[in-house]
């Protein structure tokens, strides 16, 4: 299949994500940037390091993950809930490229390692990683795993393995500096049926010693080259699509008010009683919604109607 190519894209500058097979169609492989969607988000809700790493692993996890959907309209999220400084993390993602992220605990204490380096296991702690699939049927599908490190990273591959029986090599990064974000993406490698040890063992011992991947894209390495490096000239890579990524939240008022309808005609009654009106806040995009008390009462009428 010859590569799809998004004339819009820079390759060296742009977030986005690219597709593609290595080993004669026996592996899958992506990679993606998500630089500058990881710095919206530390900005949208003032993320401190360690909070802006363990949010934009789990966004740039979750894209790699989205490509597994089948129609645009369905959805993939992620929920991490730990015993450490960072105990909630939610990411929800689309085939399309869309991803959106939210953290209770948006200025946790960064810890360090020896080396200097920040300590995300030790923030996350232990815990769960639960992946949620609305594919559009009347239940979505859910699957849930226990963290094996709190690196983000290895705790998605795990569910790869452990859940949908498929061997998974994942890596996550985000690069800060002074100025804030410098470099984020992610690369998933996944086995397709018919691999064989052989070509497993080739990828594990291509995976070894691999450079960091945040420190390769703050160098200016495009995801493109991301699987070239490590896969190497002799893989058979085919690139297959690349497309854009972006932090987009699906929030507007139209939303808010079928959410505020679901409370039904009692609850809104009592919500309405308050002179001063009501506000809902979004955590995906910290957007304030607010209802005057006329407001509140014209919905509360409507809830009546839809009852």
């Amino acid at each position: 299949m010859a590569e799809q190519k998004t004339n819009h894209i820079n390759h060296f500058k742009d977030d986005y994500l690219v597709q593609a097979t290595a080993k004669h169609s026996l592996l899958r492989c992506l990679a993606v940037r998500t630089t500058d969607l990881v710095k919206q988000a530390r900005n949208i809700h003032d993320l401190s390091p360690i909070s802006c790493v363990a949010l934009g692993r789990l966004m740039s996890g979750a894209l790699l993950m989205a490509t597994d959907l089948k129609n645009k309209q369905d959805r993939l999220t992620l929920i991490i809930k730990s015993d450490g400084d960072i105990s909630n993390l939610t990411t929800i993602a689309t085939l399309n490229g869309k991803v959106r992220g939210y953290i209770t605990d948006p200025r946790a204490i960064s810890h360090y390692k020896s080396a200097g380096k920040l300590d995300l296991a030790q923030s996350v702690g232990k815990g769960n990683l639960t992946v949620i699939k609305n594919l559009g049927l009347k239940e979505p599908y859910i699957g849930s795993v226990e963290l094996v490190s709190g690196e983000i990273a290895e705790d998605l591959a795990s569910y790869y393995f452990y859940s949908e029986q498929i061997p998974t090599v994942i890596f996550l990064g985000v690069r800060l500096n002074q100025q804030g974000v410098a470099a984020a993406g992610g690369m998933m490698i996944q086995a397709l049926p018919g691999i064989d040890d052989q070509t497993l063992n080739w990828l594990e011992n291509r995976c070894l010693g691999f450079p960091e991947l945040s420190e390769l894209l703050a160098e200016g390495i495009s995801p493109h080259q991301l699987l070239d490096l490590l896969l190497g000239v002799d893989a058979d890579l085919e690139y297959l699509a690349e497309s854009p990524v972006e932090y987009y939240c699906e929030c507007n008022r139209d939303r808010m008010n079928r959410n505020l309808l679901l409370l039904g005609n009692e609850e809104l009654t009592e919500l309405s009683e308050d002179s001063d009106g009501i506000t809902l806040h979004c955590h995906f995009c910290a957007a304030d919604y607010h209802y005057t008390q006329a407001e509140v009462k014209q919905l509360a009428k409507t809830a009546i109607i839809l009852r």
